[in-house]
């Protein structure tokens, strides 16, 4: 396998190889097993007693908090646990990616962090004289449709990085704006305290620049500027919407769409009962349409993965065994940061080694130049598959023991070699091939196909058209008219 150079994006920013942060990825961030009709299944038993959730994400756009469900508290401990303990610990869990955050210029969570200091956007029209009330921070931005000015007031902070802040906002200025100013002081606060419609409220996306420089600052504006110009030209009810930007002297602000339900990630961890087949298979249709349709317009996304997909369903929503989800006519997820997706011609191979190494293809893993189509597939098979059996396909099987952190080490080895297995779907002969019957058991044997189908090398790989032609997904979404986007209030023009 050849070695990463310095420039390798699979590189840690504290400049460790492909093999020293494999070797060190029992220190990630695990959640707990998640069963394919919503119950935990087998792997899903666990011995951990706290929070598992980590913030430190390998995304250029923070995903942020479920703003339905209170902020949890996370502690982060520089003790470090001995293999044998890890490997016992992390067995019945996949792991959080969060390799390459730091180095695109994002960090674990504040758990507290401070009021950000307002700029040139973010002076409030209220008197300044008022000492009792702390003053609400504004964003302003230019329309991607019409290019009017338009301002939006913080509600709360949903994600804190190193060099960008996610805000929650909302366009319903005036009378509320005290309840919003007081709503941004308080971590716990829920959408429902807010007592703002939700077609009011966007996520807004504060990147700074200026000052500090270097490499990894020079990354993260080029990746951003990539970001923007994709996004003004793609519009897709499951891909996140631009709805305004603003490039000022020292940051620049991008006002998205706001996807209450969180991520894939947290329903999964703290709503997994929710994810029934149905449900599930809804959502993977959706995420095959969005990559589709991206794919159609020469882009390639190439980060596919739980965190960056999110929910835009409340959890309360999700549970609600009244919706059908083949005729539900708004999008129930949205695929988000596209800091690492780019323009490809039609045989175009690309040579930048990116994404997360978990859900990386073997093209990827290997060095080998790479058809982003392709390795994004891949990464929807991996996808898929953490879905089902509740783990990451090139995980070290359960029952590994002691020897899972040695195993960890290998992961590239297996992912090179496309060495997976089905564990809570295998047959009881013991040899790991699927079980056709417990899949049609659960109406999934179309996921059982079109993950067997992902998984494989890239000259036999399945191609997204193939996807689409499987019943399971071509029949999971019957809405006429084709999926619609929610309505959105947008603010007045700002004179």
């Amino acid at each position: 396998m050849p070695n990463p150079t310095p420039d390798s994006v699979l590189v840690s920013a504290s400049g460790e190889s492909i093999a020293a942060a494999l070797a060190n990825a029992s220190k990630r961030k695990v959640y707990a097993g998640l069963g394919p009709d919503g119950t935990e299944g087998k792997a899903g038993a666990s011995s951990h007693t706290g929070p598992q959730h980590g913030r430190n994400r390998s995304v250029s756009e923070y995903i942020p908090e479920p703003s339905s469900i209170p902020r949890r508290h996370v502690t982060v401990s520089g003790s470090h646990v001995k293999p044998e303990e890890t490997a016992e610990a992390a067995e019945p869990h996949i792991k959080r990616e969060v390799n390459l955050a730091e180095s695109r210029g994002l960090a674990q969570t504040v758990a507290q962090p401070p009021t950000p200091p307002p700029s040139e956007s973010s002076k409030s029209d209220s008197s300044a004289g008022s000492k009792s009330k702390p003053q609400a921070e504004c964003f302003e931005g230019y329309g991607r449709n019409d290019g009017k000015k338009r301002r939006w007031m913080a509600v709360k902070l949903l994600g804190q990085g190193t060099f960008s802040r996610v805000m929650l906002a909302t366009s319903q200025m005036g009378a509320d704006e005290d309840d919003a100013s007081n709503t941004a002081q308080s971590e716990t606060s829920t959408l429902e305290h807010t007592q703002l419609p939700r077609k009011t409220l966007v996520a807004v996306k504060v990147c700074e620049h200026g000052p500090r420089g270097g490499a990894s600052e020079e990354r993260i504006e080029m990746s951003l500027k990539r970001e923007l110009e994709i996004m003004q030209s793609i519009d897709h009810p499951s891909l996140v919407r631009l709805k305004a930007w603003a490039i000022e002297p020292t940051r620049a602000v991008l006002v998205l769409s706001h996807c209450p339900g969180g991520d894939l990630f947290d329903v999964a961890t703290g709503h997994r009962e929710v994810l029934k087949p149905s449900l599930l298979r809804r959502m993977f249709a959706e995420l095959v349409g969005a990559v589709k349709y991206l794919h159609e317009r020469r882009i390639c996304h190439r980060d596919i993965k739980l965190e960056n997909v999110l929910v835009n369903p409340s959890p309360a929503e999700l549970a609600d065994d009244s919706i059908d989800w083949v005729t539900y006519p708004y999008s129930v997820i949205t695929l988000g940061d596209l800091g690492l997706s780019r323009r490809i011609a039609d045989d175009e191979k690309l040579e930048t080694r990116c994404g997360s190494e978990d859900y990386a293809a073997p093209e990827v893993i290997m060095g080998l130049p790479y058809d982003g189509r392709a390795t994004d597939a891949w990464s929807l098979g991996v996808l898929l598959y953490a879905l089902l059996e509740s783990r990451l396909p090139f995980d070290p099987l359960p029952g590994s023991g002691a020897d899972a952190h040695r195993m960890r080490s290998r992961t590239s080895h297996r992912i090179a070699r496309a060495e997976w297995r089905w564990i809570e779907y295998a047959g009881d002969d013991g040899d790991h091939d699927a079980s056709i019957a417990k899949f049609r058991e659960k109406g999934l044997v179309g996921a059982m196909e079109i993950t067997e189908g992902l998984l494989m090398r890239a000259r036999t790989r399945w191609t997204l058209d193939k996807v689409l032609a499987n019943e399971w997904v071509n029949q999971a979404v019957q809405v006429d008219g084709g999926i619609r986007f929610r309505e959105e209030v947008e603010p007045e023009e700002v004179r």
